[in-house]
């Protein structure tokens, strides 16, 4: 089975009101085989510079890759990611492939299996002890990437997306003994 960790940016938390600034992919390592993160930047498509909005080129080139992997791994994904990208797969006229794939949640497996003040990736790395720190972004570089599409604030974004899928990697490999199966929903939790 192919198993993809992903991480999405976006310039808002609702798929009415904001844009998907790039989403990270890696490919889990498995016996000790090193795989590379890809990234996905709005930026890097021609309409970005006048039709941030006009999105679609961006979604399908996402839904193309996550569309590889047979479970995907994603740090709060039944509660933000799959809803955003789904919604935005909708506004665009595209299968919704997050409602159907196998996904494992380590938010998920966190709540229902060990009991912590907070669950987010930041506190997990704390707590697990993984030799990382998030990389934090100041929300005036966030507008000025998606608003006035500043090329080095979306360096800095794509860098912590990249960064985080790294961490999450890092970050489920020392969860991964508290999935139990892996059934047609995902993780059974």
């Amino acid at each position: 089975m192919d198993i993809g960790l992903f991480d999405l940016e976006t310039s808002g938390f609702h798929a009415d009101s904001s844009i998907l600034l790039c989403c990270s992919i890696k490919a889990y390592e498995q016996n000790g085989q090193k795989t590379s993160v890809k990234t996905i930047r709005a930026d890097s498509f021609e309409g970005w510079k006048s039709h941030k909005t006009q999105e679609r080129e961006v979604i399908e080139k996402v839904s193309y890759e996550l569309d590889k992997f047979d479970i995907l791994i994603a740090h709060n994904e039944e509660r933000f990611d799959k809803k955003y990208f789904n919604a935005k797969c909708l506004q665009f006229g595209l299968r919704p492939i997050l409602r159907f794939k196998k996904v494992i949640d380590p938010i998920q497996l966190s709540w229902k299996h060990l009991r912590l003040g907070r669950n987010s990736l930041a506190a997990l790395i704390d707590y697990l002890e993984i030799p990382v720190k998030k990389t934090p972004i100041e929300l005036r570089k966030w507008l000025k990437a998606a608003l006035e599409g500043d090329r080095k604030c979306m360096d800095l974004i794509v860098e912590h997306c990249e960064y985080d899928v790294i961490t999450l990697e890092k970050v489920y490999k020392k969860l991964k003994s508290l999935v139990d199966k892996i059934d047609t929903k995902g993780s059974s939790y």
